[in-house]
């Protein structure tokens, strides 16, 4: 049985942190190797500092730290191996062994581990179609509602309808995930990232902003609704549970070997 902490820490995104939480549900219920901590810096201003003190120089065979590293990560340094995880594709100081949750961007030496992501609920019945937008991004009026989930931790009820983003970035193609998920199909222009989450024609291209009325119609159509439907199944396929811990598995094996 090997030790195991992760870090969350306050850089990470309710909405990142999201999918953090369900890799370690993964990695729990596929793996009886792993005694498995997860420790969030967003969720522990209640402990006292002894308790903060005693996180800090508990001894474990790895530490995983997802985002930024706070002050203390030094000393845990001292006294365990580590593991790095970047949230996004440029290259900051690691702290710890260096990995990523895309090959996009990833460089010789870098391990990659899948993100996983939950399942809609059960309980779930789908809503009136909506067009899902960030930043207050404005879209073409019509028989439809408009909803901004900036920085909105996403529930797992079944959804209706299409995002529109501009972002190319590997944040928002783990919050596209979240939406295929439940039932969204995601418009973008071209990203390397999405292509390894949806599949490289798992979304619609959104060529420039005239585009938006042709890009939504087409989102709630039924054509809208087959390519949710492949997108979940290519993710369901490429990101599930038993591949995210076993690209867990092999990471802290070849940690623990060093």
């Amino acid at each position: 049985m090997h030790t195991c902490n992760w870090y969350i820490s306050d850089s990470v995104s309710d909405v990142l942190a999201q999918v953090i939480q369900h890799m370690a549900e993964a990695l729990r219920t596929h793996s009886r190797d792993i005694d498995l901590q997860v420790i969030s810096a967003k969720n522990s201003s209640h402990l006292s500092t002894f308790e903060r003190v005693k996180n800090v120089f508990s001894r474990k065979e790895i530490w995983h730290l997802f985002g930024r590293a706070p002050s203390w990560w030094r000393i845990t340094r001292l006294h365990s191996r580590t593991v790095h995880t970047l949230l996004d594709g440029t290259k900051k100081k690691w702290a710890g062994y260096p990995s990523r949750f895309f090959t996009e961007g990833a460089k010789n030496g870098e391990a990659v581990i899948f993100p996983v992501f939950d399942a809609i609920s059960s309980n779930s019945e789908e809503g009136r179609r909506a067009v899902f937008v960030r930043d207050g991004r404005e879209v073409p009026e019509g028989d439809y509602d408009v909803v901004d989930i900036s920085d909105r931790l996403l529930r797992p009820e079944a959804l209706s309808g299409i995002y529109i983003t501009n972002d190319t970035g590997p944040r928002e193609a783990m919050r596209a995930g979240l939406l295929t998920m439940r039932g969204v199909c995601v418009a973008s222009e071209k990203s390397g990232y999405l292509d390894e989450i949806l599949g490289p024609d798992g979304y619609f291209l959104l060529k420039d902003d005239d585009d938006l009325q042709r890009v939504i119609s087409l989102g709630l159509s039924g054509r809208g609704r087959h390519m949710a439907m492949a997108a979940r199944h290519f993710l369901k396929s490429r990101r599930s549970h038993e591949r995210c811990t076993d690209s867990l598995i092999t990471l802290y094996r070849k940690v623990i070997a060093q």
